[in-house]
């Protein structure tokens, strides 16, 4: 499978929130940017793929999405949805939390599952807090800055406290879906092996034409795509390593050349394995 990968898209935000009112829209491509992202589903349901799991999502579930994870959301029926979203940067927080990353409020982005399904009671707390920020961040006032910190610490620490993490987060997918999700999870677990179109077709029963299709239609990549920036980002955290070579690396993630590992590390990270390992490597944290 060799197949030329579209750069991702990386936003640069300190901070910001947007609410929006669409239709049965699907977000055209895979998504990924340097802040972390907050979403609430104020009306309707999405289907929201993160990584390497698909949820379905309904009024009143808070998703977590960690800085430059893949991530999209797409319809899952015909009718309007309402959400908000926040994003942040870790050093947004930092002057009021100096180890941001390491802290307990963080949690949420880092422990499964990324989507809180919230009561109802706990729904017009989150809503609240959610009004006081976008109303601060539309119409600063004086020391706006601390209290949209303020107000994001609160919501982070309250996300902690609340919600359910039981089952029903987990619940049925459609079946293209559910489907697609398990070759997602398959691929995120194998990704050193070489892969063919056909063999995955043939192992999850389903026509390569259709694999295809519905692949990209749900996750926004193809499977080259998300199997190129799978391996790349295993081969980031091996590069922190500097007792393995470039080559190692490049084989140790399934490329057979080194080449062509070269020449997609650079088109998704914008830099070589090379210069990544000397700006990211051992004592560069």
């Amino acid at each position: 499978m060799n197949s030329e990968v579209i750069p991702i898209p990386r936003f640069n935000y300190m901070f910001r929130i947007q609410s929006h009112i669409r239709g049965a829209f699907n977000m055209d491509d895979k998504h990924s940017h340097k802040p972390h992202e907050i979403y609430y589903l104020r009306k309707g349901q999405r289907y929201y793929f993160i990584d390497d799991r698909i949820y379905h999502v309904h009024q009143g579930d808070l998703i977590f999405v960690p800085s430059f994870v893949l991530h999209r959301t797409t319809a899952a029926d015909n009718r309007d949805h309402e959400r908000t979203v926040v994003y942040f940067q870790d050093r947004f927080l930092e002057d009021l939390i100096p180890d941001i990353v390491a802290h307990p409020i963080m949690n949420r982005f880092y422990s499964e599952p990324k989507v809180v399904r919230l009561k109802l009671a706990d729904q017009i707390v989150v809503e609240n807090i959610l009004s006081k920020l976008s109303l601060e961040y539309q119409k600063p006032q004086p020391n706006s800055e601390l209290y949209l910190k303020i107000l994001l610490i609160e919501l982070l620490l309250v996300a902690t406290r609340i919600g359910t993490a039981d089952s029903s987060v987990y619940e049925p997918l459609s079946p293209v879906h559910e489907k697609i999700h398990k070759i997602v999870r398959y691929l995120r677990t194998n990704y050193q092996r070489p892969f063919s179109l056909k063999q995955l077709a043939a192992q999850f029963y389903i026509s390569q034409c259709y694999l295809s299709r519905m692949f990209k239609a749900v996750t926004g990549l193809t499977l080259i795509e998300y199997l190129n920036t799978i391996r790349i980002q295993e081969a980031k955290k091996l590069l922190a390593d500097e007792g393995l070579t470039i080559t190692e690396i490049a084989d140790m993630v399934g490329y057979e050349s080194q080449t062509y590992f070269g020449r997609m590390f650079k088109r998704i990270t914008g830099l070589s394995p090379r210069e990544y390992r000397k700006q990211h490597g051992a004592g560069h944290h």
